[in-house]
């Protein structure tokens, strides 16, 4: 018969505990699966696509244009929970839309990601320092920063990495950055 003595169960209670401990701080500071319930980031990340967000990044200042982030909606949105959209703009950046294509101080954007060309113009908007440019890979059907505007840098709550299911769909997100067509 299995039996254990006090000594066995206090052992099992401490790895027990040290390894929710461990669980605990890497998805509070290091990483943390999110769910994506909307359409706003089609082709890239389809909905009910499930991936991994690593926070290392926004705590050390390493964004760029390009990369998919988490974020804090915005109050304009009326949601209270995180959304994921593409990094456009940064502080400084001059952003505008001409005839389906998008620029970044002055530089035509390469986006084979984007399903269909955009069908709206965005006249050029300079981006305050702090705040970020986001759009969603969906630009037809996203509500994004042309709709609600910038987003604090604060409010980035980290990198998408990799899709992990539907298995099919699975595939790297992490370190995306913006090409430019010259």
């Amino acid at each position: 018969m299995f039996s254990l003595n006090l000594k066995e169960i206090k052992e099992w209670v401490i790895l027990l505990a040290s390894a929710v401990a461990i669980a605990l701080i890497l998805r509070t500071f290091v990483i943390e699966p999110r769910y994506v319930p909307t359409p706003s980031m089609v082709p890239t990340i389809m909905v009910d696509d499930r991936l991994y967000v690593e926070k290392l990044t926004p705590r050390f200042g390493n964004l760029h244009r390009g990369m998919i982030i988490t974020f804090l909606a915005p109050e304009q949105t009326g949601r209270d929970d995180h959304l994921v959209k593409r990094l456009i703009g940064m502080g400084g950046d001059v952003i505008s839309i001409e005839e389906g294509q998008l620029y970044v101080n002055g530089r035509a954007v390469a986006e084979p990601y984007l399903n269909e060309p955009m069908r709206s113009d965005f006249p050029e908007f300079t981006v305050p320092e702090g705040k970020l440019f986001l759009m969603g890979d969906n630009r037809n059907y996203s509500q994004d920063s042309r709709s609600w505007g910038c987003i604090d840098e604060s409010d980035v709550k980290g990198q998408a990495l990799f899709i992990y299911f539907p298995f099919g769909h699975a595939a790297s997100l992490w370190n995306q950055s913006l090409v430019f067509n010259d």
